[in-house]
């Protein structure tokens, strides 16, 4: 797991133990954006070598409460880059290839969290559902990858830090692990499905209030 992954998860297990109900669970609905990095990877059967590769996500979510202090749900929107480099197939002969793929993605989340003064933690979890928007890949792939999906469905599950700035504004930072449980792309004998670690912040605004 990546160093700064380690430390966040770290840290909210740390203040879980010696927190309360955070203050950002109590609150009302909020409402905001979010933007960060993905490092995503594909899972090919049969397994070939791969490599991870960058993009961005940006969008935007509300957090709601529910009758359960520390328990919220959230829902987000937004664009999230996906794919990888492949360096070998699946006789283990050298390719160069890479496959970029640009999706509407959609998260319903349950968010737990525990605070400790204006700080929280908070970790999530819930299913994801990927639209494909556009897909580019190499010739070399295009060769093999002959069905993409235009709908993936897969789970999330992160943990992040929170900090309340004013009595309306909470800002977040949050690493999540998004894992596809359907194909992405087909093809002769060919499965392959996406993977990727998200690098994500938040800022929102709390529903009402003008501080």
């Amino acid at each position: 797991m990546h160093a700064h992954a380690k430390w966040t998860v770290l840290a909210a297990a740390a203040l879980a133990v010696s927190g309360r109900p955070a203050d950002a669970q109590d609150s009302g609905r909020l409402t905001g954006g979010f933007a960060g990095r993905t490092d995503s990877e594909m899972l090919w059967s049969p397994p070939v070598e791969t490599a991870l590769r960058s993009g961005f996500l940006a969008g935007a979510f509300v957090d709601v409460p529910t009758p359960v202090s520390w328990l919220r749900m959230r829902a987000e929107g937004g664009l999230a880059q996906r794919g990888g480099f492949v360096s070998t197939d699946t006789r283990g002969n050298a390719v160069d290839g890479e496959v970029r793929g640009d999706y509407l993605g959609v998260h319903i989340e349950a968010k737990a969290g525990l605070s400790l003064g204006p700080v929280h933690a908070f970790a999530v979890a819930g299913p994801v559902i990927d639209y494909l928007l556009r897909n580019r890949e190499d010739p070399v792939l295009a060769q093999v990858l002959i069905e993409e999906r235009g709908t993936v469905l897969g789970v999330a599950a992160g943990a992040g830090l929170g900090l309340r700035v004013t009595r309306a504004w909470v800002i977040e930072a949050e690493t999540r692990w998004v894992r596809g449980l359907t194909e992405a792309y087909s093809g002769s004998g060919l499965q392959v499905r996406n993977r990727s670690r998200e690098w994500v912040l938040r800022l929102s605004r709390m529903a009402g209030d003008s501080g």
